[in-house]
């Protein structure tokens, strides 16, 4: 039996996951992924680059949270 069940082992599966954890790292939880390893889809086929905004008019909506985001990418994969 388990607390959580996740289905995929992609990045939105293994980030959830993560969360999970953090938040209820007594849970017993379980990842089902199909394929034989992760990141077999979309994640595996990404080109890696961490988006920057320049496209975006500065200050714009847009480029307020490409900033965040890539903030938060880079204190993710430090963390």
């Amino acid at each position: 039996m388990y607390d959580f069940v996740i289905i995929g082992g992609g990045i939105i599966g293994m980030s959830t996951a993560m969360q999970l954890i953090d938040v209820y790292p007594d849970a017993r939880i379980a990842l089902l992924e199909k394929e034989s390893a992760p990141a077999c889809h979309q994640t595996g086929h990404n080109s890696g680059v961490i988006h920057a905004g320049v496209y975006y008019t500065p200050g714009s909506l847009k480029a307020q949270f490409c900033l965040a985001g890539n903030r938060a990418t880079k204190a993710f994969c430090d963390q």
